[in-house]
């Protein structure tokens, strides 16, 4: 057998790759005693504005059909191979910082701040577009319904409204675990969730925290008709606290900042149960992901390696160095919330019986408290194709185990 027409260094890879691929599969095959005749056969292989020709000698009938068979498996590959890439890709995420700098933690964060998309996609004529919100998820929602972004970092509440209201994404990447906490006046005479009754407190609504807030309360036998709820993004909800305009607020991480000048932090939804704790993730839009399947599976290995940088214990102080640097977050309350205890269950990616568990009923939170007016089925909307081959291609399938809905280790791989 020999190949003809050298159509460029492309197509050369694609030929050296798929067709030695398909011709170790057919000799494998053609070894074995025949009883079809021996004849020579001529195919041409087309792809985009390619097209190669393989002349097969004296080769057995049935060795051929075998590969054509596995010639034509392949050319879906080389198709999607081939497929052009985007000009840009747009990510859009939540401001969390408490700096000047633009600032989201996680694996998507340190993509972000290391510029490692950018490495990525420059190579090959793409521009990464970043947009943070100070609007948080609403404004993440917002920028998706008016079609600029292509994918987003969203709380499990804003992309379950999100997606309740028609919009197109398909959930690729998980992320869970994070702690809410709530600090309160120290004068207040708060010393746990059910003395909240009557108090003022500040909630950033819309967002991932509402629902974790709400069910903290549920916990506690109250809802938010037991106090007053007041809609305060992160940052103000500090400085109201700090101000004593309100009693206390339920946040993140930053909270724990504000320890000893007055507020106590009374709270942490890890130290309730895994349930608790917030959810997020990394969504794409329908669009995308069937026009760049090959773009989308490239941002998805680049979050599985940082995921697994995450999830080593060597690499907490340096991980908690750089979201702190970029944040303006002190580093000692990164490492506060990076328990080593929990690094493997908190730096999975994989879309596992936990994460929907979890998402599901948040989803029905959300229906029941007026947050949005229809629910779905979420194993319609995760979409794990793109995790579960990053875990292949990197050699991790055993390496995070798969978590059931209360968030202990249900097996391996």
């Amino acid at each position: 057998m020999h190949l003809m027409n050298n159509v460029g260094a492309n197509y050369a890879f694609w030929r050296e790759r798929h067709v030695a691929t398909a011709l170790s599969q057919f000799t494998h095959y053609s070894a074995k005693k025949s009883i079809y005749p021996r004849r020579d056969f001529l195919f041409s292989v087309k792809g985009n504005n390619v097209e190669d020709t393989i002349v097969i000698r004296k080769l057995p009938l049935g060795s051929v059909v075998l590969m054509v068979a596995a010639l034509l498996s392949i050319s879906v590959v080389a198709r999607s191979e081939t497929t052009p890439l985007p000009k840009e890709i747009r990510i859009g995420v939540p401001d969390q910082s408490a700096g000047s700098k633009p600032f989201i933690g996680g694996p998507l964060g340190l993509a972000h701040i290391q510029h490692q998309l950018e490495d990525v996609f420059s190579p090959q004529g793409v521009t990464v577009k970043w947009s943070f919100f100070k609007g948080a998820g609403p404004a993440v929602n917002e920028a998706l319904a008016n079609q600029q972004l292509d994918f987003a970092y969203l709380g499990d509440l804003a992309a379950i409204i999100g997606r309740a209201s028609g919009l197109p994404t398909r959930f690729l990447f998980g992320h869970r675990g994070s702690s809410s906490y709530l600090a309160v006046n120290s004068q207040s005479g708060i010393k746990q969730i059910a003395d909240l009754k009557g108090k003022r407190v500040a909630v950033y609504r819309g967002t991932a925290d509402q629902l974790a807030f709400d069910r903290a309360l549920k916990g506690a036998g109250l809802s938010e008709r037991d106090m007053q709820v007041i809609n305060l993004d992160w940052t103000s909800g500090k400085a109201a606290l700090a101000a004593g305009r309100v009693d206390a607020v339920w946040g993140g991480v930053s909270l724990l900042a504000l320890r000893g000048k007055g507020v106590d932090v009374v709270v942490k939804s890890r130290d309730l149960s895994w349930e608790n704790t917030t959810q997020a993730g990394f969504i794409g839009t329908a669009a995308f992901i069937e026009s760049y399947p090959q773009a989308t599976q490239q941002i998805i290995d680049v979050l599985v390696k940082n995921a697994l940088w995450t999830s080593e214990e060597e690499n907490r102080e340096n991980y908690a160095k750089t979201l702190s640097t970029q944040s303006a977050i002190p580093q000692v309350l990164f490492l506060e919330e990076l328990n080593p205890a929990d690094l493997k269950f908190i730096s999975s990616p994989r879309l596992d019986i936990f994460l929907q568990d979890s998402f599901q009923s948040s989803v029905e939170q959300a229906k029941n408290g007026n947050l949005i007016r229809r629910d779905f089925a979420v194993d319609q909307w995760f979409d794990n194709r793109f995790v579960e081959q990053a875990l292949q291609s990197q050699q991790l399938e055993k390496y995070w185990p798969a978590y059931n809905a209360r968030g202990d280790q249900e097996n391996a791989g």
